[in-house]
């Protein structure tokens, strides 16, 4: 018998609330008036793009953390303004963080807010992406290409193989 007289604690594991909210669904909502949820709902419908939902809309979400560590990064990144996690249907396209910032170009602390996640950052209106309008433009934090799976990847493809989405183009 052991004469050691420590603590020990129970692991824990904060699990995401991971929703995939298609837009068509009566769930589907982003922040703005009726017009900016029409101007999502189609630019979502004609990509085939999914609102993820139930976690946080920066780049701790597309790791699936249940909460954004420290003071948060909507607080702390202004350009995170209007912002949403994106996921395609497509399991060979990438997820994507998409704010709307009031700004004429993605600025530099957003840029190694990026980088130090490893996300690419893209503000290109060959997107289509600037369904928010008012004065914003778009600006894409992607999961970088040739790096391996990340957690909200393998989620949504277990998801999506599991509570396969229909979409009005398929027949």
């Amino acid at each position: 018998m052991s004469s050691w007289h420590g603590t020990q604690r129970a692991a824990r594991q904060y699990r995401d609330d991971l929703v995939l909210v298609p837009p068509l669904a009566e769930e589907f909502s982003v922040y703005g008036g009726l017009d900016t949820t029409a101007r999502a709902r189609a630019w979502a419908l004609g990509h085939h793009y999914l609102l993820a939902d139930g976690i946080p809309a920066c780049a701790h979400g597309l790791y699936l953390l249940g909460s954004c560590p420290g003071p948060g990064c909507r607080s702390s990144f202004p350009q995170l303004d209007h912002a949403g996690i994106w996921v395609p249907a497509d399991p060979t396209d990438k997820p994507f963080l998409l704010a709307h910032p009031y700004a004429t170009d993605a600025a530099d602390e957003t840029r190694t807010y990026a980088r130090a996640h490893g996300l690419d950052v893209r503000s290109l209106p060959q997107f289509g992406d600037n369904w928010y309008g008012h004065g914003t433009i778009p600006v894409r934090l992607t999961v970088t290409e040739n790096w391996p799976l990340w957690p909200i990847e393998a989620k949504v493809a277990i998801m999506l193989s599991t509570q396969p989405v229909t979409w009005p183009d398929e027949g």
